[in-house]
């Protein structure tokens, strides 16, 4: 019988994060405030990281993620994503522009499993109540926008804004959705992290329903 594998072992999850702090540790704390938009806490020795409406403390020396209300971590994905923001963000003024998943670095060879975690889940919970999507995006610190039927803005990293789009169906055509990225998004996170942050996303508002 095979041992059931760790956070860390499933999908080479271990080596990534291990890359991800080093990355975090030899880089300046300076420059990382500068060009990610963070506080660092000198005596923590710790970035203060919005998420959402929520707040993180990431050690720079050690890559531990925990939240500044109650202490708890996050999941061994999530602690990548924001090791990857805090040290690979740039810095770039938003554009303001918005591109598709496929527009991003390599984006289109992965567009399939990319709308299997993320725009299939946002209709299958939202598609038939967009209006309960806009409630619960505002509740998150979301901004409604003039794209499709609803749209909302959503910043869950300070320089990583996420435009979730939502068309109403009706008797001819189902419900459909897309999400938007700004145009400097690649200067910000790699390709993959967008494949997982809208669906981190879209499934805590879920969460949210019930």
């Amino acid at each position: 019988m095979k041992e059931k594998l760790s956070e860390r072992e499933k999908f080479n999850l271990g080596v990534t994060l291990d890359k991800a702090i080093a990355e975090l540790s030899q880089a300046d704390p300076k420059n990382i405030c500068l060009n990610s938009a963070v506080i660092f806490n000198r005596e923590q020795n710790s970035f203060i990281l919005p998420y959402l409406n929520r707040k993180y403390l990431v050690n720079h020396r050690t890559g531990e993620v925990k939240s500044i209300v109650d202490g708890k971590g996050v999941s061994i994905q999530m602690q990548i994503l924001f090791l990857h923001y805090l040290s690979q963000a740039q810095g770039s003024e938003l554009q303001e522009k918005w591109i598709t998943f496929k527009e991003l670095p390599g984006g289109q060879i992965y567009v399939e499993p990319y709308q299997n975690r993320t725009i299939r889940p946002l209709l299958k919970y939202f598609g038939e109540k967009p209006e309960k999507f806009a409630e619960l995006a505002v509740e998150l610190g979301g901004k409604a926008s003039s794209f499709g039927d609803i749209s909302m803005i959503m910043r869950p990293l300070p320089r990583v804004p996420i435009m979730f789009v939502l068309w109403e169906g009706d008797e001819e055509f189902p419900a459909s959705a897309n999400i938007l990225y700004d145009a400097v998004a690649p200067d910000y996170l790699p390709t993959e992290d967008y494949a997982l942050l809208p669906g981190l996303i879209i499934f805590e508002m879920a969460a949210m329903l019930s």
